[in-house]
Parts: structure tokens; sequence; C-alpha cells
């Protein structure tokens, strides 16, 4: 049974960002987009890429490793280890959560797995805080995220040209019970099977395994199936349904878009982000975009709530509103208060 009295916060939380990266002017020499549109339409102008070593469960394994050293915790007091990182991932079909465990010897704890694309680790935040407040035995939870979508661009396929920014890298945190600031608050998520069909690697699963000849076709990589309507869907409903998301997270805890302090945000291209920003009032300086880095998936939020700690963009009590969308399709949108808000840290009784 739920305990309303019984709080969950993030304690700590990192991001890993590979060396590694593919800058507007590289890209534009491998596909028919230019330079200047990537940098000013598409409004990035570069992206991270792996490295050596760097793959996808060893990148959050390297994000996981520091959000530990930060949290001061032992690694026996971890009680659950939730991997919420993609399944593009070293190995297929392999479990990541036992891997996690191992390397970190969190022998104490229990894992799972969980997929929602690059909404992932919002809806991870959503469970871990559920799960606090219903299991008493459960204190303190690792969530750890590694991202390479980016081996899944092929950079001459025009109808992928809005994923060209799909990056590589790693993060985590630990959301811990009652813990004494951070407070996870009330959420809201969205999902439409309409667009089901629309973006997938078109070889290599169990309906078509991969072949010699879709090798060469390029049928290993992401594909739009149909661009132009998705393209019409998307506009027509993406926008509206983030801000149901964002209403209703809000109004869940009795706040408005006027009460937001910060946006932590997924990388969007230019106009979306900026039309998103005047719907909530926010000024530059109250969001991270984070041109420089490109899509990092599920971590954006992570790595923007980091990028807003070391720039001083977050202040003591700031309400921080997190939001993601993935192919799917799904929105979702996530409250918190940074720092020691009001009942942060409330014990239950």
């Amino acid at each position: 049974m739920s305990k309303p009295n019984v709080t969950a916060g993030i304690l700590s939380l990192a991001a890993y960002v590979p060396r590694a990266y593919h800058d507007a002017d590289y890209i534009a020499s491998q596909c028919d987009t230019p330079a200047e549109i990537i940098r000013t339409k598409l409004g990035w102008y570069q992206k991270n890429v792996p490295g050596p070593g760097d793959g996808t469960v060893a990148m959050g394994l390297k994000a996981a490793r520091k959000t530990l050293y930060h949290s001061g915790l032992k690694n026996q007091q971890i009680d659950l280890v939730i991997w919420s990182g993609e399944e593009i991932k070293e190995h297929r079909n392999w479990p990541v959560g036992p891997k996690i465990q191992k390397e970190l010897g969190l022998t104490k704890a229990w894992s799972f797995d969980m997929q929602q694309r690059c909404g992932t680790t919002l809806v991870a935040f959503k469970l871990a805080r559920d799960m606090i407040r219903a299991d008493e035995c459960i204190h303190n939870v690792l969530i750890v995220s590694g991202y390479r979508n980016s081996d899944l661009i092929h950079y001459p396929n025009p109808r992928v040209r809005w994923m060209y920014y799909l990056a590589a890298g790693g993060a985590a945190c630990v959301v811990q019970r009652n813990c004494p600031g951070n407070e996870i608050l009330e959420s809201h998520f969205i999902s439409d099977g309409s667009f089901a069909w629309d973006v997938y690697v078109p070889q290599g699963g169990s309906a078509e395994p991969m072949t010699h000849e879709g090798l060469k076709k390029g049928l290993q990589y992401l594909d739009v199936l149909d661009p132009v309507g998705m393209k019409e869907r998307l506009e027509r409903l993406s926008l509206s349904n983030w801000l149901v998301c964002i209403d209703k997270a809000l109004a869940k805890n009795g706040y408005t878009r006027a009460d937001v302090d910060y946006l932590a945000t997924l990388l969007v291209k230019r106009s979306a982000h900026d039309y998103l920003m005047k719907q909530l009032g926010l000024a530059p300086e109250q969001t991270r975009y984070l041109e420089e880095f490109g899509h990092h998936g599920q971590n954006d939020q992570i790595l923007s709530l980091e990028l807003a700690v070391e720039e001083g963009r977050l202040k003591e009590g700031d309400l921080v509103l997190m939001i993601s969308a993935g192919i799917g399709y799904a929105w979702g949108a996530v409250v918190m208060r940074w720092g020691r808000g009001p009942g942060s840290g409330e014990r239950e009784t």
C-alpha cells in the first residue's frame, strides 16, 4: 500500500559524455543537408559519438560509478537497480540489470530492465518513486542508462534527417526514500499507438532476420516508412500532447506553468524548443539547450540537470519540469522540487 507521507528524491546524479563527436560540417559531407541547415533549422552544431570502449552498458556504468561516489552510499545500501538504457547495446537479448549489479558489487539489490525509448528514464523516476512509497523494503534505487543510437543513423538517408542528432552517452542517478532534497513529485504520460509503425529498423528482428542483401541496402539502420504522414500527424499532435502532460503533471501538484523555474528537456529542433519555452514563460537561462551534445536519448534530462548545476542555472527551491518524448509515440512530464523544498525528507509515521 502506498504511504502518502513517504517521499522520494534524487540523492545524486551523473552523466557520461564521450569525447568523440560529429559536427555539422562532417554530417553535411555525408548527406544532402547543408551544414547551415543543421545548425539553424535543426538547431544543433555537433553531437557526441562513441569512442573506444564506449559501449551502451559501459557508458551507463561510467555514469553509475560517479553517481554512487557522489551519493556517499555503500554498495550494500542499494536495494534496486533499474536499467533504463537502450536496446542497442553490446549484445542482443542481454539482461543489463544483473550486469550492473555484478560490476558495481550490488549484492543486496535486485534489478530489472525497462524500455520506453527516449522517455524511459522519466518513467523510471515515476516507477522508483511509486515503488519506494509502496514497498518499505526499498530505500535506495539506482537508475542507470546508456545510449548509442547514433549507430542506427545512416546519414545518406534523407528520411531520417530529423534524427541525425542521435548521439551517445551514459547517465545514472540514485533515488532515495525520504531524501532530504530534490523531491520527485507527480507526473503524467501519454502514448499514441497510431505512430507504432512509423520508425523502426527494418531487418534484424524475428519478423525479418538480417540478410546479406539487407546489409547492402542499409536495412540495419533506423528508417521512417511514411515520413510525410508522420510529419503531418506529429505536427498536429506532438506539441499539444506535451502541453497536456505538462499541465496535468503540474496540476497534480497544485502548480501551473507560471510556477516552473527550470525546464530539463530533451534536445528538439530549435523552433519546437522555443515554442515550449514561450508557452511556459521561461527565459533562455531557465533551461539548457543541448546544441553541442546532440540527443542523448533518455539521458538528456539528467545531462541537463548536471549542466544546470555546473552553470548556476538551478537554485534552492526551484520547481523543475522534466519532459520527454519517444518514438512509438510517447510523451511525458515529471515535476521535481530542487533542493530542500517544503516537506522534503518527511518521514513516515
